[in-house]
């Protein structure tokens, strides 16, 4: 078996033969061919020292897409060791050098619980809850081998935990049980990554060494002129070519919701006083995710989000057994929040009441206004106006902000924040308008049929084709 590396990639695995850290990031910014490095880079520590390795990707089909599938082509000579029941990879004597891991919901996670991995490498780290990161650190541990457990971390600027996986290994802000010296790590840029060029060198014969001898601006503009990947990055919006080419990773958290920042809107949780409004909000989907939350409102106006539960592939009435155990379960972190106070009312989306019409989502007659129903909750219809809901909200944000987000709780919902983008032919509406499946928007929809709810518009002082001046919003009467 052959393995070979690009000089950033033999990097990343002499830090993980090391000793001096025992969590490494590796990435940055796309195209750096962090998912070969992490299979080849496991391969090697599997096979010839014998270590128990776990790639572990947010969902399976990425997995099988990027991992899976992809070892089988460069090493077919492998596929005889795989035990496709347990995703597993083993050598020759039967010992367990690879297992390929994924959660596609949040609980599955558990599932590696009694589990040892001398390296796990967690592959797009910021696709991962916090949570999941922080579970998956409980098993890794050495297995026997007297070699310093590592977990490796490759990630891109945006998602769930972009802020989390920015501060220890961008901005190494480090809290009390945190050592900095356990963290490195490797910026990778596309241009790191010779292959995106090799057919120009090739052409003008020039060898790959000579290439990663070029000074770092001179390698940055062959790319931009020879890599048809470049190329397309660079035709991005200016925030995204920051992100996505260049790896920076002050862009993300307000493209669309520019006034939005963790540092003055994400709080730690706390009890809901009993005298505020408490709203539930709902979109509910199969395939795509449900997204419920709970959000809270004082006296002065400012809108906290206290938690939000997005899962998929559950039937109806799982989700509804889910959703009822967070509000009513006193074990339940959700109510221990409210002290078992259950929403006023929950507002939905159109779905929610459609019955076998393009809308529904329930395959029979009862609607999930009905199950809810018959478990003494009682869906509202959401004011689905999209850009009045996202101008409110807006408006909300800012230096001095009147919207707030429970830190530990809301992950989901602050990854749609952060990662949202405006339509090209819309600025005032998300990427995709609500039509693109590839677009994550269930929490921010149900978040603003939530807004909507809570807030009402009195007057709208700009022009509607403009939105340059957001519109006034009250109190609706007699909430308290």
């Amino acid at each position: 078996m052959k393995i070979v590396l690009l000089p950033k990639q033999i990097l990343l695995k002499n830090y993980i033969a090391g000793n001096d850290h025992s969590f490494i990031g590796y990435g940055g910014a796309r195209g750096g061919a962090k998912s070969f490095a992490v299979r080849e880079i496991a391969l090697y520590f599997g096979f010839m020292k014998r270590l128990r390795c776990l790639i572990f990707r947010r969902y399976f089909n990425e997995l099988l897409a990027n991992h899976i599938n992809p070892l089988f082509q460069t090493h077919p000579e492998l596929r005889p060791l795989f035990n496709k029941s347990e995703k597993i990879l083993y050598d020759g004597g039967g010992f367990p050098v690879l297992q390929f891991g994924y959660a596609d919901s949040e609980d599955d996670i558990y599932k590696f619980q009694g589990t040892e991995y001398d390296i796990i490498f967690i592959d797009e780290a910021t696709r991962c809850s916090e949570s999941q990161i922080n579970f998956l650190r409980t098993v890794n541990r050495s297995t026997g081998s007297g070699f310093r457990p590592k977990m490796v971390f490759t990630m891109n600027p945006g998602g769930v935990s972009h802020y989390f996986l920015k501060r220890i290994f961008i901005d190494r802000e480090y809290k009390d049980n945190e050592q900095p010296d356990d963290y490195v790590f490797i910026q990778s840029h596309l241009w790191d990554n010779y292959l995106w060029v090799k057919d120009q060198l090739l052409k003008e014969g020039v060898p790959p060494s000579a290439y990663y001898r070029m000074p770092e601006q001179k390698k940055i503009d062959y790319c931009l002129k020879y890599s048809d990947y470049a190329k397309a990055l660079s035709g991005l919006p200016e925030e995204i070519i920051k992100a996505y080419l260049y790896g920076d990773w002050e862009v993300f958290g307000g493209m669309f919701f520019k006034g939005f920042s963790r540092k003055k809107s994400v709080v730690e949780p706390f009890e809901i006083p009993s005298d505020w409004l408490l709203t539930g909000s709902l979109d509910p989907g199969y395939s795509s995710p449900l997204s419920f939350g709970i959000n809270a409102m004082n006296q002065e106006g400012k809108i906290y989000r206290v938690y939000t539960y997005y899962e998929k592939q559950r039937s109806p009435v799982e989700h509804l057994d889910a959703i009822l155990n967070l509000l009513r379960d006193s074990g339940s972190p959700l109510c221990a929040l409210t002290r078992g106070r259950e929403p006023k009312y929950v507002t939905a989306g159109l779905d929610a009441f459609a019955r076998k019409e393009r809308y529904s989502i329930v395959s029979n007659e009862l609607t999930f206004d009905d199950l809810f129903r018959k478990s003494g909750i009682y869906l509202t219809r959401a004011l689905t106006n999209r850009r009045q809901g996202w101008w409110l909200w807006k408006g909300l944000l800012g230096e001095n902000p009147s919207y707030f987000v429970f830190s530990q709780f809301n992950d989901n919902l602050l990854y749609e924040i952060e990662s949202a983008v405006s339509d090209r032919n819309d600025p005032e509406d998300l990427l995709g308008k609500g039509n693109d499946k590839s677009v994550s928007d269930h929490a921010l929809d149900e978040q603003r049929y939530a807004l909507m709810s809570m807030i009402k518009p009195v007057e709208k002082k700009s022009d509607h084709n403009t939105g340059r001046t957001l519109p006034d919003y009250e109190l609706p009467d007699a909430q308290f």
